[in-house]
């Protein structure tokens, strides 16, 4: 294989999750089939430092046709109004200027620029998040973003101020077209605001479910400019949110713009010292991984041989990784329950776990909480149920029964 960043070929394999489904293969219950399986393997690349997977499941396979919707976590719908506002303090519209949104979903992010009367612009590959945010007021230009889209942007928009992605960078199949094109169609003075699972935090928080086939790349501060680089646009400030479970928002321009600031460079420092330049790291994330994944196995089974009634607590994308990597099947959790309704009435992927609304479930004795990047805001939620005895497994960092 090739690096994705650099196309060296100095690559070593970092951790192997073994074959899995893309995660977001939710196959209806009536349907007569099994998910397709692939491999889930993570290398580094010794040449640039990219964490990156070896295969790839096509885009068009991953994002026409998907369930994930941003609109339905109020945390994520907060935090995306603390980026506007933050972003808001950095850049001064004027009455032309545009936000332009890469894989911007149902338009919620950007509805915090049109409450406040500034043009937008959303850019998403699915059919369903396309019509949703024409929905809510966000005019969407339903394709994948690469050097092509961004011609056809330019011709009929101009320009765009800010450009922001969230959790869309790492997700690139056309990695480096895309990057161009953010290049092209990026105001000289403008800004690009990414946000992305931030590789130290993943590690040190053992957060092995955030490795999935939607998420390509792997960034550091280092191995994202690494990317950026080649294409005439660099980091100039960064700051660390706790978001997803730990996310890193980067702020980028046009190469040589503007200066970097100490909060970037003290995040590059502790990069070095804590080696994430380096194979090591991620060779005892490898071990850490197994050794969490033998003990949630040891917790849930221990519970199903007690006689108690397991259920998944969300079906998120990154829950896959989890329930497949575990090996979980319907004997030991009984029901996925979710609140996202275009989830409900499918299969966890390469399970046979069903997927059923929370409403409509009776709760069980022991949640798993596999959304556990929410888990304040879910355990709030659960303050009745938690009330009456019943019990919550967080699997990540480390399993604790709440």
């Amino acid at each position: 294989m090739k690096c994705r960043c650099c196309e060296g070929s100095n690559l070593e394999l970092a951790l192997d999750l073994g074959d899995q489904p893309w995660g977001n293969d939710f196959i209806s219950i009536q349907e007569n089939r099994e998910a397709t399986r692939y491999p889930l393997h993570l290398y580094f690349c010794h040449d640039c430092g990219m964490v990156q997977l070896n295969y790839t499941v096509p885009k068009e396979t991953m994002f026409v046709d998907h369930k994930y919707l941003s609109g339905t976590t109020r945390s994520l719908a907060r935090h995306f109004d603390e980026v506007c506002s933050a972003i808001l303090k950095r850049v001064t519209f004027a009455p032309d200027d545009y936000v332009l949104d890469i894989g911007g979903n149902d338009g919620t992010f950007l509805t915090s620029f049109t409450r406040r009367g500034i043009g937008v612009l959303n850019v998403d590959s699915g059919r369903l998040q396309a019509k949703l945010s024409e929905g809510n007021g966000v005019p969407c230009l339903n394709t994948f973003f690469n050097e092509d889209a961004a011609k056809q942007i330019l011709a009929s928009r101009g320009h765009a101020r800010v450009i922001h992605g969230s959790g869309i960078f790492f997700h690139l199949e056309e990695l480096h077209s895309a990057f161009a094109g953010i290049h092209d169609v990026l105001h000289p003075d403008g800004m690009v605001v990414a946000e992305f699972i931030y590789l130290p935090g993943m590690v040190e928080s053992c957060a092995f479910d955030q490795i999935y086939h939607e998420h390509l790349l792997y960034y550091t501060i280092q191995s994202f400019q690494a990317v950026l680089a080649q294409h005439g646009l660099e980091i100039f400030d960064a700051e660390l949110v706790p978001i997803h479970g730990g996310s890193c928002i980067a702020y980028i321009s046009h190469k040589g713009r503007q200066a970097p600031t100490p909060a970037l460079q003290a995040l590059v420092q502790a990069e070095r010292d804590g080696g994430f330049d380096r194979i090591g790291v991620y060779r005892d994330f490898a071990r850490r991984t197994a050794e969490l994944r033998d003990t949630l196995v040891a917790m849930v089974r221990q519970a199903r041989a007690e006689g108690k009634r397991i259920q998944a607590l969300g079906a998120p994308v990154k829950g896959s990784t989890i329930v497949n990597y575990c090996g979980f099947t319907e004997q030991d959790l009984e029901c996925a329950v979710e609140i996202n309704e275009f989830k409900c009435g499918t299969w966890v992927p390469g399970t046979r776990i069903p997927v059923h609304h929370q409403d409509r479930v009776a709760p069980p004795d022991l949640y798993l909480m596999l959304s556990w990047n929410f888990r304040d805001e879910i355990l709030g939620r659960l303050a009745d149920y938690r009330a009456a005895g019943g019990k919550v497994l967080v699997p990540i960092p480390k399993p604790e029964v709440v």
